[in-house]
């Protein structure tokens, strides 16, 4: 047996892209915010739903807390852009130019 990601993809791939387009920012990213147009596609709506439950399971997507919809990218999903922030932080803690 295999497993048709053809729904998830979908879904996860806008997800993640508008979370790193605004990151750290907090966005929304309900199933109306990222598929304005599909909001009678019942089986698209609980593809969404479920890819954001996965998503948040495996930590690569964090819940803002006090918004239904509202999420930012965590270190795991930073990687998939090739992210680090721990490096990236430490390199600015130790870049000179940043002295407080």
């Amino acid at each position: 047996m295999s497993v048709d990601f053809t729904q998830f993809d979908e879904s996860a791939i806008v997800i993640l892209k508008v979370l790193a387009q605004h990151f750290p920012m907090p966005t929304e990213i309900g199933f109306n915010d990222v598929f304005p147009d599909a909001e009678i596609d019942a089986n698209k709506r609980a593809a969404h739903i479920g890819t954001l439950a996965f998503l948040r399971h495996e930590d690569i997507i964090a819940h803002e807390v006090g918004s239904a919809s509202s999420f930012i990218l965590t270190q795991a999903g930073l990687a998939l852009f090739n992210e680090d922030i721990f490096k990236h932080l430490a390199e600015q803690l130790n870049d000179d130019g940043n002295n407080i």
